[in-house]
């Protein structure tokens, strides 16, 4: 009898602290039934500042560019004026004409002659065209075939009408041989081209 009453009291024992744990467990939350069906979504619009492109033209709507016409000599603008050789001639004396200077004499080359060679005396004369008759300078320059300087000379060019001659006598100079020279002209400080001058060798 007493065994059994030590047993009961035994259960008593375990039964009421576990009683106690279960009413202080914090009840599980039950899951919200989900519903059926989807929902669409749409991505925000953001603002990047990027300017809107309007639409690509046509070739219709592209305006031609006229190219100008070539002119026949060489030309150059210095400032607000535009000048143009005419002509470039050599000789040994020059008349002048109602048309500019001419050679008085056929001049189909300069001579050379001694040891080393030198040059005769002649004269050079440059054409140049200026419509607005703006004086500027002038510098020409005798090239041999190597490409150097044997000769050069500078000044002013003035205009009276809209043509106008400059003149360069040449003092004999001394050259390393014959062969074809070119006569190089700058106008404004600016080259106008080369121009041909043929320098041969007199024979004893």
């Amino acid at each position: 009898m007493v065994n059994d009453m030590r047993l009961v009291c035994l259960v008593l024992l375990v039964t009421v602290p576990l009683r106690a744990l279960a009413q202080d467990k914090p009840a599980e939350k039950k899951e919200a039934p989900r519903l059926k069906g989807s929902v669409k979504q749409s991505a925000p619009k953001i603002d990047l500042g990027l300017p809107a492109f309007g639409s690509i033209p046509k070739g219709d709507d592209v305006k031609r560019v006229d190219e100008k016409p070539a002119q026949d000599g060489p030309t150059v603008t210095s400032g607000q004026a535009t000048y143009a050789i005419v002509s470039v001639q050599h000789g040994k004396g020059f008349i002048r004409s109602p048309t500019g200077s001419k050679p008085s004499a056929p001049f189909p080359a300069v001579t050379a002659a001694g040891t080393p060679l030198m040059t005769e005396k002649f004269s050079t004369v440059v054409r140049v065209k200026a419509p607005d008759k703006k004086s500027t300078s002038i510098e020409v320059a005798v090239l041999d075939p190597r490409g150097d300087t044997v000769m050069d000379a500078s000044g002013t060019l003035t205009f009276k009408n809209d043509e106008t001659d400059w003149t360069v006598d040449w003092e004999p100079t001394g050259v390393r041989s014959a062969g074809d020279f070119q006569v190089l002209v700058r106008i404004g400080g600016n080259p106008l081209g080369t121009f041909p001058l043929k320098i041969e060798a007199k024979k004893p």
